[in-house]
């Protein structure tokens, strides 16, 4: 049994496709302290978390990034995951080393995907060198001074990818250096539009958001918001009738579905198809705000909380100002939620910002954030990895409908 918590944070590629996660570990020691376990604990608790989970359901289709500290090369040989999907990001110190260069080299030829982090040489050397790494990583703290043509000097068997890249501006930078990997929070950064921009197609999205989300509406006004707009509603009852529910009787219209799921349920899957439908990249925004959304309604009825649908409804509109490229501040006046909502997503305060800020520390496997809700021991990963499955499978029927 695992008791810690994996958490992932996206690699996305030159197209803002997924190319992967970076898979960050978390004992359930270091939960229970609330702080992080020494390097020396890394390899005990990846193996405890990779003898406990299957990689599909942290990652899906893509790879897994694995920063491995040297010390641990060894260990890399024991997981059982397939080799084929991961990737082992190893310090760029290991080619003034030669036996811990020929472990990496080993471990490539075993089929694991190799990545230098920070090479202290240049990328010819690199090649030259090291022919067994397939992916430069660097600090995007430490390419202040980098030309554009700096990045025409790698060939194609040598994929560059930049860390801790923090906002939209700074990813057009390096995007325009030729790099092909990105990792860091600039996806959830809005491009800080004035509100009086807001294009009109935006606007009528949260308009729609707006009065689905007023607590006052009741079935029959539900019903006509939703049955008006003509592509919501087909959307809608696709959705509710898709295996994925599981219904054993076809739901033909609108007021069916609010009878048979719930007017709230409804309303809230009206909403992920709204904010599904705005143009926005990367479209893995959508994918976080839902495993926030079901992690944040599984911790509010652990926790045994009142009104675990507003915790739902923090955590999907949590990234709304990255997806509508608009300031949090502007959405909300808009949008006119409950004030406990608008309290977590402006300030992370009140009970519903301590859930929030809760999820949001499950993806980065922080102890402290997660300690804060006191949860028994395995409930933290249990409640995350339902949380990820759960959001890919709603992607995918999404996806279809």
């Amino acid at each position: 049994m695992f008791d810690g918590v994996v958490g992932r944070v996206p690699i996305y590629t030159h197209a803002l496709d997924v190319y992967g996660y970076e898979l960050n570990f978390c004992s359930g020691e270091a939960l229970s302290v609330g702080r992080k376990d020494s390097e020396e604990q890394w390899a005990e608790v990846v193996m405890q978390a990779c003898r406990a989970m299957d990689l599909k359901d942290l990652v899906g289709d893509g790879r897994a990034m694995l920063r491995v500290p040297s010390a641990f090369l060894s260990v890399c040989d024991g997981l059982s995951w397939p080799k084929s999907r991961v990737v082992l990001a190893v310090p760029g110190e290991i080619l003034n080393d030669r036996a811990a260069e020929e472990a990496v080299s080993r471990l490539a030829g075993k089929g694991f995907t190799i990545a230098l982090h920070n090479p202290a040489c240049d990328l010819v050397e690199l090649r030259r060198e090291a022919d067994f790494v397939s992916i430069c990583s660097l600090d995007a703290r430490n390419l202040n001074g980098f030309k554009a043509n700096w990045s025409e000097q790698h060939d194609q068997n040598l994929h560059l990818l930049v860390r801790d890249v923090e906002t939209p501006d700074e990813y057009d930078r390096f995007r325009r250096l030729g790099f092909d990997y990105y990792e860091g929070l600039f996806f959830e950064r809005p491009r800080q539009l004035r509100s009086c921009d807001i294009p009109a197609n935006r606007l009528a999205v949260l308009e729609l958001l707006a009065r689905l989300q007023n607590p006052k509406v009741e079935v029959d006004e539900a019903e006509a918001i939703i049955t008006r707009d003509m592509t919501l509603s087909y959307k809608l009852l696709r959705l509710v009738n898709s295996a994925f529910f599981g219904v054993t009787k076809r739901v033909d219209s609108i007021r069916r579905a609010v009878i048979f799921f719930g007017l709230q349920r409804i309303k809230n899957w009206a909403s992920v198809i709204l904010v599904n439908s705005v143009d926005y990249r990367p479209r893995e925004l959508l994918t976080t705000a839902l495993i926030r959304a079901r992690t944040c309604e599984l911790l509010a009825e652990r926790m045994k909380r009142p009104k675990p649908e507003l915790y739902y409804i923090a955590g999907l509109f949590s990234l709304l100002d990255a997806v509508m490229d608009v300031r949090m501040a502007d959405i909300l006046r808009h949008l006119k939620l409950d004030d406990g909502i608008d309290e977590a997503l402006l300030h992370g305060s009140g009970p519903i910002g301590e859930v929030l800020r809760a999820a949001v520390a499950f993806e980065r496997a922080d102890p402290g954030g997660i300690q804060a809700c006191r949860l028994a021991p395995g409930v933290p990963a249990r409640a995350y990895v339902e949380s990820i499955r759960w959001a890919m499978d709603v992607q995918r029927v999404l996806e279809s409908a």
